[in-house]
């Protein structure tokens, strides 16, 4: 586990919960910190995670940790429809995140994987146009990580 310092202004977190899918896991994280932007994972608990595959993961941070004064440039939300029912169980997602708590006020951004998208609109989240939220689309993840990247520096 890399250790990442939360005072930046361009912290990128990744979500993740029991069932993540790991590729959009470990290919997200693998570039933003290989890009040098400070990431961390980020659960609703610091237990080890198990991801769709068995891959178990410790988070950095969980929800519940995160203070007002911690705000990131990126909050990526990853694909299995286990991890996101997960995640829409979790207080702590619709504290810190549905209500953009912990979400930089003013170049902030949500970011949808594409695996993430069918449970979030079953749930009726982050489904009206805003520019700050982003989605996938049809990009492969390595364009859209580079994408992401770009905004986050």
């Amino acid at each position: 586990m890399i250790s990442t310092n939360l005072t930046h202004n361009n912290n990128v977190g990744i979500l993740i919960s029991p069932g993540f899918a790991e590729n959009d896991v470990v290919s997200c994280l693998s570039q933003m910190r290989a890009a040098g932007l400070p990431t961390s994972l980020l659960s609703a608990s610091k237990q080890t995670t198990p991801g769709q595959h068995g891959l178990l993961v410790v988070p950095d941070y969980s929800l519940d940790e995160l203070d007002s004064k911690i705000k990131f440039r990126l909050i990526i939300i990853p694909g299995s429809y286990e991890c996101v029912t997960n995640l829409l169980m979790t207080p702590g997602f619709h504290t810190q995140v549905k209500e953009h708590r912990i979400l930089d006020c003013t170049h902030g951004r949500i970011v949808i994987l594409a695996e993430a998208e069918t449970a979030l609109k079953q749930a009726n989240l982050f489904v009206d146009a805003s520019d700050k939220i982003w989605h996938q689309d049809n990009q492969t993840l390595e364009t859209f990580c580079q994408e992401l990247i770009r905004f986050a520096r």
